[in-house]
């Protein structure tokens, strides 16, 4: 008798201490935004319970409270709930790291409760954005989500910001070279464009912005203007090699994590002077020896220093310019008399009688002969007419 009671009781007492009848359906979903990332689970059940930063369960704001949907979430910002930033140099990026519990009873923390170790790692060398999850004394679980690079474009515009791309103006007009990142993220990427050039695609190559970003030639181009993360440009005015109508530029923009809550770094440069712009390859480097050494060795330094930006992207962009057309309506008065003066073999001017232009046109020289010959031919004439009218003198 005493057997049975004990058995049954054991029986009962399995039947009290079974588990919450729900869990976690499928792999959790991370969202790495921003400033912030956000994990949601969907449950077997509906879900009655708690999701919160392991340690902050009753700090506001690291935990989020579900009742009767079965789904269950929470936000996190990268400033708040210990989540933790951490900067990798290899591979180039950052990590940021959160451990998150789901609790499946209202009071307690039972068997099926699981915690998740949260990794999001933005990774600026390789152009992608990975999520790590880890699962703690459990099973680990991986996802993994891709956030491309922004794509970049250099274009010249006509006129101001606003402008129609152009391929063709005039010396002197006035352009705007903007440089533009679109991503498919807000808030996230920082751009500074640096190490611009242009050459007439025979080799002939200038630079007009250091590796700093900052502009060498005011007449080229001017310091450029930052007017959000992710664009800049400034104005300028057509200009051209002196045999060469096309200009072919190229500059690289690099692109980094922007640090939350804070504004994107800017190059910090003085005002540029006239005529700082420096040649980099070219006929000009190669007029001597020494030269030659000067500009290898800096196109070697510009290559050295580029290659340490595996998050730097080329733009490209050309023109072809015009050159100034001659206008004889815009000269003076009297160079344009003198340009429509001709000159004769003796380089005197040809007097043309106003009252008949389309009279015969007579040097001063041709003059003269033709007034001698006048003469010489009224005198013989003259001579002539007195012989053949003499008296006859009879014999």
């Amino acid at each position: 008798m005493l057997c049975q009671v004990v058995l049954a009781l054991a029986l009962i007492g399995a039947a009290v201490a079974i588990p919450v009848d729900n869990g976690v359906e499928g792999e959790p979903e991370i969202e790495c935004g921003p400033s912030s990332i956000t994990v949601n689970f969907n449950t077997r059940n509906p879900f009655e319970g708690h999701v919160y930063v392991k340690g902050l369960f009753d700090q506001e704001g690291c935990r989020s409270d579900e009742h009767g949907r079965q789904v269950a979430g929470i936000e996190l910002p990268f400033d708040s709930c210990n989540v933790a930033r951490t900067r990798s140099l290899n591979p180039r990026g950052v990590f940021v790291t959160t451990t998150v519990v789901i609790s499946f009873h209202p009071q307690f923390v039972t068997k099926v409760d699981r915690a998740y170790r949260v990794q999001c790692f933005y990774m600026e060398a390789d152009k992608t954005v990975s999520a790590q999850i880890e699962v703690s004394d459990l099973t680990t679980a991986f996802q993994t989500q891709v956030v491309p690079m922004p794509i970049c474009r250099y274009e010249i515009l006509e006129g101001g910001p606003s402008g129609q791309p152009i391929q063709f103006a005039t010396i002197g007009q006035q352009v705007y070279h903007k440089f533009t990142c679109d991503s498919e993220t807000v808030d996230t990427f920082c751009a500074v464009v640096h190490s611009c050039t242009v050459d007439d695609g025979n080799g002939d190559q200038v630079q007009i912005l250091n590796e700093d970003g900052c502009a060498l030639d005011k007449f080229l181009l001017n310091n450029l203007e930052y007017p959000t993360d992710l664009m800049a440009g400034q104005e300028a005015h057509v200009y051209k090699y002196a045999d060469r109508s096309q200009l072919f530029y190229q500059c690289q923009i690099s692109i980094t994590i922007k640090e939350p809550n804070s504004e994107c770094a800017r190059p910090q440069c003085s005002e540029p002077q006239g005529f700082g712009a420096t040649k980099v390859g070219g006929a000009a480097a190669a007029a001597s020896p020494a030269a030659a050494a000067a500009g290898a060795a800096q196109l070697r330094l510009l290559k050295k220093r580029q290659a340490g930006f595996d998050n730097t992207l080329d733009v490209r962009a050309e023109i072809a310019a015009i050159d100034i057309s001659e206008d004889a309506q815009t000269m003076p008065e009297v160079l344009r008399h003198r340009n429509s003066a001709s000159l004769d073999a003796y380089s005197s001017p040809i007097h043309r009688s106003r009252q008949a232009e389309n009279g015969v046109c007579m040097s001063v020289f041709g003059f003269s002969t033709f007034l001698g010959m006048a003469g010489l031919l009224l005198a013989t004439t003259v001579i002539a007419v007195s012989y053949a009218f003499r008296p006859v003198t009879k014999a």
